[in-house]
């Protein structure tokens, strides 16, 4: 007995539907908007709770946080840190945050130069990746001079350690860089050895990474502005000013003028601001900033 054989239109359905199945396994696997987001929220926040938790640790015990010292080795400073947030998987009384499974901390530590002039991201100088396959690297500690916008003549010296994340391990496209061909996937942040963590880069112009809004006043009914990017919410709240003294979530351009050509300095970007940047600003330096910045949670 013979079995009956396909027709050619039955053999072109198939096929489309095989396609139609290929089509949305490449749209689910390739890096999209869609993913990396909320990764980068994930980790920034991650990251914001171990420097907050290392920092106050350091400071109920009259410690100094790596880097605050006097005269800092600014290699040290960095393997330091790499410490304080990674948990060694060896050691069982570690009291690192971010779980592990390649920890680098130790004798293996390397940094990646203070300005990132190109994809020099590999195995050799990562810091430690995460059990979520995330890649940490760490620059040699760094400060900048910032003059205080209430008062010009006082200089305020911010000390600080860049950590580059690459979101999704070894998918592509493993770049810090803007390109044509989908979203960068290694994100910088800012780390001070004042304990905060800031967002930095490109990200923090596009919506689609992070997004924020001004609450203010604080000393009176709240009120809030609308969302938008990390970048224009910085410029709504201060007027494009720094008070590096009063709030270190001010401080904006001197860094980026410090890494000119690398992936922290913003490009074609005008910040978009309206009238609720009148309350927030500083007469004179007894006053304490009337705003803040809150970063929307990635859903």
């Amino acid at each position: 007995m013979y079995k009956k054989a396909y027709n050619l239109a039955e053999m072109v359905l198939v096929i489309a539907i095989i396609g139609f199945i290929v089509m949305l396994m490449y749209k689910t696997i390739k890096p999209s908007y869609k993913a990396i987001p909320i990764a980068y929220y994930r980790v920034f926040t991650s990251l914001e709770d171990a420097i907050y938790n290392s920092y106050e640790k350091f400071r109920e015990k009259n410690q100094i946080f790596p880097g605050a010292d006097e005269k800092p080795n600014i290699y040290k400073t960095a393997q330091e840190l790499c410490s304080l947030i990674a948990t060694n998987p060896e050691e069982a009384d570690d009291n690192g945050y971010i779980n592990t499974v390649i920890y680098n901390c130790g004798e293996n530590f390397k940094t990646v130069p203070e300005n990132i002039r190109n994809n020099i991201f590999n195995d050799e100088n990562m810091a430690f990746q995460a059990t979520n396959s995330m890649k940490f690297y760490i620059s040699p500690l760094q400060e900048v001079d910032i003059k205080n916008a209430v008062s010009e003549k006082q200089i305020i010296t911010i000390r600080y350690f860049i950590v580059w994340v690459d979101l999704n391990g070894k998918k592509r496209p493993n770049s810090a860089f803007i390109n044509n061909k989908g979203p960068i996937d290694i994100v910088p942040f800012i780390v001070t050895t004042r304990g905060e963590v800031l967002p930095a880069g490109y990200p923090t112009t596009d919506i689609r990474y992070l997004s924020a809004y001004v609450q203010y006043p604080l000393n009176h009914t709240p009120r809030a502005s609308k969302s938008r990017t990390y970048y224009d919410a910085q410029t709504a709240a201060y007027s494009g000013r720094e008070y590096p003294y009063y709030d270190v979530y001010s401080i904006r351009d001197s860094i980026i003028k410090q890494h000119l050509g690398t992936p922290i300095e913003i490009k074609s970007f005008s910040p978009q601001t309206d009238d609720y940047d009148k309350p927030c600003k500083l007469k004179k330096k007894t006053d304490e900033p009337l705003c803040k910045i809150e970063i929307n949670p990635s859903l």
